[in-house]
């Protein structure tokens, strides 16, 4: 198991920020305004000498500038000073002619410093995971694994990024499959959690023992993941029902250095234990001052790894062989192609499209010995486009987004009743989206005032089929293979407004309101089964009447026939979702902060539309449900965020933020048996659960960089307890998932590392507990109990010069043999693995 972390100072990165050139559009107004402003479109930090009073206005800022440039010209002519630290990722403001300044030297305003909360351009910052500083300033329960992080850590997968964040698990049951699947809080698949690139959505979902949800993303074009736990009242949290998972794409800024029209980037990694290449390249040219283009391609080849040897762990022969778990390999490629305008001062739009093509296997040993291998062949592409428009006006600040994310899963299965050649299955979905959102700022006497509104849809169309129907005995079982990952349609429409209100930098406050409403619609199978007479005789010789027969030639046959029945579907729903959030600062460097928010998540073209049953074996195993009504949770939070400069000494930071977290579900969806009248038959369907499923828990994640050393940590306690009984034709009943997932109760990561040589070379270890867990709902619960294991990594990276770097990394460093939390008992975690990486920047 891999985990990311920040490996390095972040100061190469922020200088860098501080130094290239940005899109600014401030008009000119008071200095309060003014600031917010600077902090939203820089990014940066502001540090503010007292509360901005009085009658100063600032100069407008318009064009594309360097944040220094930018300030100094927007404080020009008041008098005003400003500083920009050495990192690049602060900047402090002076008083000037604000009341109660105290005058120094040369007309600088010296007072206490108050601090102003930036936007969320800024993509690392100090210590453990290099998580930038804005999230320690955001009253909300995020995380944030950043760039740095993600290159300091070489991953198998994905997944393994999110394995130190608070609060959230990657799921590893589908351990041969390379899609992502998100696991916040106790909730993941069916589109509970909303996965994203680039803020458009990742939808597709395939049935089987494990997780269903899945999404395929490599790390090389990733610019950072941000992770909000709980539902919000904007842009993304439309049918959320516990929070997001936002992969963001790099930019060509993060490319380009100020004064210089091009740059790019180029990555290799290789390793021991079948980590054979990992390796990228991606370039940025700038065309013009307002248009560049990006560009890049990704190759990761990785075989079946090894598992650890050190501990006592029982093994499958089925999916372990030699010592490696089978088909835990992959050989993707992945390509990124981007395009960022400024059509005018105020107005900047961008296009891109990223494409992930993997070819793996699943499969096992049969009780014969022999492997049984379904190749796989998965096409992710996602184009996702922007519009913002921020004109010379507080009312205006504009958003619109469109977006499209088509995947398609190829698969030929083999078995002993399938010709050499495979039976082919494609599964595919493509979902469109769009939002437009606004927001409006407004100062009055007691404080700021913005309001953020908007709407936001998107439509999922989901198609199984196979290139050939698949015939056993004479029968038509074609379904068997289509219907467990069903065709349909899904349309979700959500409109939304959120109002913040700040006053004298100690008090802010939310309130906001969505209302969500889907629909899904179609034709659900169901199919019945029925034992027909055929006589197939003839008569071979007649009575002398010509009518009776004497002897008959043939047989009399009994066939079973499944005659489908069609089920309409046109499900519809909508509801309100309030949400508020209070904090308040006591003293500059404490937050506390209470959020409520309420959630909504429909029904899934999946749980809707199930029929079939297991492939090639039976297809009266599944029955659809048209009436399943939408999961709704009401989440409360407490939680407090610590910032805090110059603690031990005049160059240290210390961040934390620390959340307690209660959440109730009604109408959870689960499968269940039910008896259809149509057929007279029992099936398995999905159904709403009785009573309220709740989940609990606190999470803490916390850093402190003293420059030369530094030190993080996160833990997770998380306590589960989930609805087992539905109602169905006036009785109650258990519930019959395969498996719902409990997470472990604990999970723990302490990380810290040192600099030295004028920080160019960096050396870190860390270590990871996580408890076990022992789920208890399900039919295949028991393939899911995993034990507590502790994992130890060493790490490091040394920069020869400003464009040249080498990481170095040794993962599970005592070897030890475990199965992953959220894992199957099947696939043991990797063993050691040693991975070194060569990073060039041109």
């Amino acid at each position: 198991m891999t985990n990311a972390h920040a490996q390095s100072a972040p100061a190469d990165q922020a200088q860098a920020q501080a130094a290239a050139a940005l899109p600014f559009n401030i008009p000119s107004q008071p200095l309060a305004s003014a600031i917010r402003a600077f902090g939203r479109q820089s990014g940066m930090q502001i540090t503010l000498s007292s509360a901005p009073t009085g009658s100063v206005n600032t100069s407008a800022v318009v064009g594309r500038l360097t944040p220094a440039d930018a300030l100094d010209r927007m404080l020009s002519g008041t008098g005003i000073s400003a500083h920009i630290s050495g990192d690049g990722g602060a900047a402090t403001i002076g008083g000037g002619e604000i009341v109660n300044a105290i005058p120094q030297e040369d007309g600088v305003t010296q007072l206490a410093p108050i601090v102003i909360k930036g936007g969320r351009r800024a993509s690392s910052g100090a210590g453990y995971r290099g998580t930038p500083d804005w999230v320690y300033d955001e009253p909300a329960s995020v995380s944030v694994i950043s760039r740095e992080a993600i290159q300091s850590s070489p991953a198998r997968n994905a997944r393994d990024l999110l394995d130190t964040a608070a609060g959230v698990y990657a799921n590893r049951s589908e351990g041969q499959n390379p899609g992502v699947t998100v696991n916040i809080r106790g909730l993941q698949d069916q589109n509970r959690v909303v996965t994203m690139i680039d803020g458009a959505r990742q939808n597709f979902q395939r049935n089987g023992h494990g997780s269903t949800q899945r999404t395929y993303v490599e790390t090389a074009f990733i610019r950072e993941i941000d992770v909000e736990k709980s539902g919000t009242s904007g842009v993304g949290g439309a049918g959320a029902l516990g929070g997001s998972v936002n992969f963001r794409t790099i930019e060509a800024d993060d490319l380009i250095e100020d004064g210089r029209q091009w740059g790019g980037e180029s990555n290799a990694t290789v390793g021991t234990n079948e980590f054979q290449f990992d390796g990228a390249s991606m370039a940025a040219v700038r065309l013009s001052d307002s248009f560049s283009v990006l560009g890049g391609i990704s190759h990761k080849k990785i075989g079946a790894y090894d598992i650890g040897e050190n501990g006592d762990i029982k093994l499958y022969d089925s999916s372990v062989h030699d010592g490696a778990a089978i088909f835990t390999g992959q050989d993707s490629y992945s390509y990124l192609l981007k395009a960022e305008a400024e059509l005018t001062d105020d107005l900047d739009t961008s296009l891109t499209w990223l494409r992930n093509d993997s070819d793996f296997s699943q499969g096992s040993y049969n009780n014969d010995g022999d492997l049984d291998e379904d190749t796989q062949q998965v096409l992710n592409d996602t184009i996702t486009s922007s519009l913002h428009w921020d004109p010379d006006s507080e009312l205006i600040d504009l958003n619109a987004r469109l977006w499209y994310n088509h995947t398609r899963n190829r698969e030929k299965r083999y078995g002993s009743a399938i010709n050499d050649d495979g039976f082919p299955v494609n599964y595919a979905l493509g979902t469109l989206g769009f939002s437009i959102d606004n927001t409006s700022r407004f100062e009055t006497s007691a404080g700021s005032l913005s309001l953020n509104y908007g709407v936001e849809a998107f439509f999922d169309r989901g198609k199984t089929e196979t290139l050939e129907d698949y015939f056993l005995n004479g029968v038509d079982m074609t379904a068997t293979y289509t219907g467990t990952t069903p065709s349909g349609d899904r349309d979700v429409y959500s409109a939304f407004t959120n109002a913040t209100f700040e006053h004298d930098d100690w008090l802010m406050a939310q309130a906001g309101l969505r209302y969500d409403y889907y629909n899904l619609s179609g034709d659900a199978s169901l199919y019945g089964l029925e034992v027909k007479t055929i006589d197939n005789r003839r008569c071979r010789l007649y009575f002398p009447d010509g009518v009776t027969c004497r002897i008959w030639t043939g047989t009399i046959d009994r066939v079973t026939v499944y005659p489908e029945n069609v089920i309409p579907v046109d499900n519809s729903d909508g509801a309100l979702l309030p949400s508020a959030m209070l904090a308040v600062k006591p003293v500059d460097w404490l937050q506390p902060f209470a959020k409520y928010s309420r959630s909504f998540r429909p029904p899934t073209i999946m749980e809707t539309f199930l029929t079939g049953g297991h492939p090639g074996v039976n297809l009266v195993e599944n029955a659809p449900n048209p009436d399943l009504v939408a999961e709704e949770g009401n989440t409360f939070e407490l939680g407090v965020n610590a910032t805090t400069d110059g603690l031990l000494s005049t160059d240290d930071s210390l961040r934390l933020k620390a959340v307690g977290f209660y959440r109730e579900i009604e109408n959870y969806i689960a499968l269940g048996t039910v008896h259809r009248a149509e057929t007279g038959r029992d099936y398995a369907s999905y159904v709403n659960v009785d009573g309220t499923t709740r989940m609990k828990g606190i999470e803490l994640e916390a850093n402190y960089d003293a420059g030369k050393w530094y030190a993080g940590l996160s833990y997770t306690y998380l306590k589960t307890d989930f609805g087992t009984s539905y109602s169905y034709d006036g009785a109650s009943y258990e519930i019959e998932p395969s498996i719902i997932f409990v997470p472990p109760r604990n999970k723990f990561t302490m990380d810290a590392g040192m600099r030295l040589f004028d920080d160019k070379l960096t050396i870190g270890g860390r270590a990871t507990h996580v408890g076990g867990t022992s789920p208890n709902i399900g039919v295949l619960a028991s393939n899911y109990v995993t034990e507590d294991y502790s994992l130890y990594d060493i790490y490091g990276s040394y920069a020869f010069n400003d464009t040249v770097k080498l990481r170095f990394a040794v993962n599970n460093v005592t070897d030890v043999a475990y199965v992953p939390a959220l894992g199957t008992i099947s696939l043991p975690g990797p063993g050691r693995t040693a991975t070194a990486s060569l990073n060039f920047k041109f």
